[in-house]
């Protein structure tokens, strides 16, 4: 789904968190910047909600931005009832140090509206360069 030209309504009833979020450089043959982190979500609305994909918004530390968009949660559509948790690890990649990673998801709710979640904001300590 592009969301680009829709206008989703946004739903907050996830309360989602971040948590192992951390920096690992790889410097062969040029440096890569791999940013792992675990995401948990709970449902903490009243009624079932289904994820559908994700929307990422990613910027580096010269301002290169990128926006990838993907169908499915880790290969998956899961739905979440009042109060379950889903939780997944991940990792993005970046050419240069990266500064700014936001992720939000879309999906529908049970009654088949679409939705969009707020942006999820990872905190800057996710980005500092380890020290060799």
């Amino acid at each position: 789904m592009n969301t680009e030209r829709l206008t989703l309504p946004v739903l907050d009833v996830l309360d989602m968190g971040i948590s192992l979020a951390g920096l690992r450089v790889t410097r062969r043959p040029s440096p890569l910047y791999h940013v792992f982190f675990r995401l948990r979500m709970h449902n903490a609305g009243d009624f079932s909600l289904r994820l559908r994909g994700r929307k990422w918004l990613l910027q580096d530390n010269v301002g290169e931005r990128r926006i990838i968009e993907a169908a499915h949660v880790f290969n998956q559509d899961p739905i979440l009832k009042q109060g379950d948790v889903f939780s997944y690890c991940g990792c993005q990649e970046f050419t240069r140090p990266p500064v700014n990673m936001e992720l939000r998801f879309f999906g529908e709710d049970q009654w088949g509206s679409p939705f969009i979640t707020p942006a999820l904001i990872f905190p800057r300590q996710s980005f500092r360069t380890p020290r060799f």
